[in-house]
């Protein structure tokens, strides 16, 4: 266990001197994903405050004298501020002993340090909150490991990454109930509806679902963004309600981007077939694989257009991909997904071009140096902020 916590605190401080590997950038991101507690522990040493406070501590140490007593202070200093937590989180205080094992170990080797002052922003993480029929909430995470019952008798599964509904012999028949899936911004979540169906939702999305589905029907909700695997049941078709839009299957894949506050909705087809419909314009459309249908919401028109798939559903693949994009609808997505906010000093900027192929588990900055390479754009991060200007 120890041998693990030295290998995180020597990543970290690597980070902190921005000497990570690629490799090295990827597994210290895992580890800060496994749960919040990581992810909090991070964001708190790496903040540009905490950074530039040790680095005026630690110029012209003198190692030989200070190197106990400064170990046992910060030791000190944890417990105190892990005090309040200890209850819940009884063995972070270690990782940040470490660090400060690992830091002064390499000012032994150059008496100063001089840590370049990096703010960064993490990546999303699996997160979602579940809201039953009763009003309750369950705040879901991979590390929760628990199985509820609805008030139905259908069973809840909310093991790992993804919650599974399972309709079980004890389940009375009774009036349809519902729930809702809610994904925050900085977040996704995957979820198996009762009969089979596997829904993936994207940052600030929200699923409203019957928790057992009736024999004829199969209607959902959507309102965000979410990537469908539907069960195929000839006898019962599935259908996804967007807004004023519907989009209806027997058995199939495809992606709903569908954000309220975007003029348009867009249904992209991987497999199958599907029927896309809406309440202002009663004519079907049906789509074919590699297909997308854009439903505009001013007028009700429905266009549909062969695509490259592989833009819309770049962040099932964990990427953010884009060709010829403005900024601000590139930004827009990175904003849901690292949970920040976007300022526009000079707003023309918000209709540059730009493209980008990024894996959207990385931390932001790697993808702003990409944009800003261009030489058209500047980027300046405060807290959660992003600034962006000529």
């Amino acid at each position: 266990m120890a041998d693990r916590y030295f290998d995180i605190a020597e990543l970290v401080g690597e980070y902190l001197a921005n000497d990570l590997t690629n490799s090295e950038r990827i597994r210290l991101m895992k580890w800060v994903e496994l749960s919040e507690v990581n992810r909090l522990w991070f964001h708190s040493v790496t903040e540009s405050n905490f950074v530039r406070l040790k680095r005026q501590n630690l110029k012209s140490v003198d190692i030989d004298q200070r190197w106990i007593a400064l170990l046992k202070k910060k030791r000190q200093e944890y417990k105190r501020a892990l005090y309040l937590q200890v209850l819940k989180y009884v063995g972070i205080f270690i990782i940040p002993v470490l660090l400060g094992v690992y830091v002064f170990m390499h000012v032994k080797e150059h008496q100063v340090i001089d840590v370049p002052v990096m703010q960064e922003i993490l990546p999303g993480s699996h997160r979602a909150i579940l809201q039953m029929a009763d009003g309750s909430s369950i705040v879901l995470h991979p590390q929760l490991e628990e199985i509820v019952k609805e008030k139905d008798g259908t069973l809840i599964d909310l093991k790992g990454e993804c919650v599974t509904y399972e309709v079980t012999d004890s389940s009375l028949e009774q009036e349809v109930i519902y729930n809702n899936l809610v994904v925050p911004r900085g977040g996704e979540f995957a979820i198996t509806l009762s009969d089979g169906t596997i829904v993936y939702l994207n940052a600030d999305s929200k699923l409203r679902f019957p928790v057992k589905f009736a024999e004829d029907v199969r209607m959902v909700e959507l309102d965000g963004e979410g990537y469908f695997q539907v069960a195929k049941n000839e006898s019962s078709p599935f259908t996804v309600k967007v807004g004023e839009m519907k989009v209806s299957v027997l058995g199939t894949e495809f992606n709903i981007l569908g954000y309220k506050e975007y003029g348009e909705i867009q249904t992209t087809l991987v497999n199958g077939k599907v029927e896309v419909s809406s309440d202002k314009n009663k004519k079907n459309y049906t789509l074919l694989p590699g297909e997308q249908a854009v439903f505009n919401k001013k007028d009700g028109i429905i266009k549909v257009s062969k695509v490259d798939i592989s833009y819309a559903i770049a962040w099932r693949e964990g990427l953010l991909r884009f060709r010829d994009r403005p900024l601000r609808e590139i930004m827009d997505v990175v904003a849901r997904w690292y949970d920040i906010e976007i300022v526009y000093e000079d707003i023309e900027v918000k209709e540059y071009l730009f493209g980008c192929n990024f894996n959207r588990h990385e931390t932001i900055l790697p993808l702003l140096e990409v944009l800003e390479s261009t030489g058209t754009v500047h980027f300046k991060i405060e807290d959660k902020k992003i600034i962006v200007s000529k």
